[in-house]
């Protein structure tokens, strides 16, 4: 099950880089000082096994060091998955990360932006996730190293862009599994019905019972159905993990 990474790690060679504990079985390499793994990619790789639980083809997009792709390889034992990040140095802590893991007879990688890479080809897939950057240029300050900036910022493109990869590669019955900051609900649930997909479940996550939306976690078909939507907390008031987190 995924837990809160550990602090503790071994000493790396780079001392940029930092390993942690992912989940009772899985480590992963990080950069210090670079994108770290957090709460989002928790409920990245829980939502998508949950989208389509026996899904035996999964397209990952814009995977930065692999933390959901590990995750997610994990929890979904039968699946084959393609995980596709832009960076170099993201793309090569993936690679580090999945080979650690014992995980590349099952996880393929490919270094490109999703929407121009040649590595998808024709092939469609039952799932489909990413989480995809949450901040337009120019709603914020843009952080000075380049693999945080890639993550918050859309430099390659958004959810829209994403939901577009998604609806040319999801196979009939297929689902699309975002995790989004909760800041522009009406944008993202636009893009995803301007490429013909429907929204199958919405849940809003809290960092703490009765505080305000932190993330959206959304669940696309290619099928029309009435939407579910719901509501959960990270934490509770006394700051232990809810019931539903853990």
């Amino acid at each position: 099950r995924p837990r809160a990474p550990s602090r503790r790690c071994s000493r790396p060679m780079d001392p940029d880089l930092q390993r942690v504990q992912l989940t009772e079985r899985l480590h992963l390499w990080q950069r210090r000082q670079g994108h770290r793994v957090g709460t989002d990619d928790v409920l990245a790789a829980w939502a998508a096994a949950n989208a389509r639980p026996n899904a035996a083809a999964v397209l990952e997009l814009g995977c930065g060091h692999g933390a959901v792709t590990l995750m997610l390889a994990e929890a979904l034992s039968n699946a084959r998955l393609l995980a596709i990040e832009a960076q170099d140095v993201s793309f090569g802590l993936l690679q580090r990360n999945v080979n650690e893991a014992a995980l590349a007879d099952r996880v393929e990688t490919a270094l490109g932006d999703i929407r121009t890479t040649d590595a998808i080809g024709d092939r469609h897939f039952d799932l489909v996730t990413g989480t995809p950057p949450f901040m337009p240029l120019g709603s914020g300050t843009m952080p000075a190293d380049a693999q945080r900036a890639a993550a918050r910022f859309e430099l390659r493109g958004g959810v829209e862009a994403y939901c577009e990869v998604a609806a040319q590669h999801l196979a009939p019955g297929g689902a699309l599994s975002l995790v989004m900051d909760a800041e522009r609900p009406e944008r993202y649930e636009r893009a995803v019905a301007a490429v013909g997909l429907h929204l199958e479940q919405v849940i809003t996550v809290l960092a703490r019972e009765g505080g305000a939306a932190r993330y959206l976690v959304y669940r696309a078909g290619t099928s029309a159905t009435s939407v579910t939507r719901s509501e959960m907390a990270v934490r509770t008031h006394q700051g232990a993990w809810t019931p539903a987190f853990a």
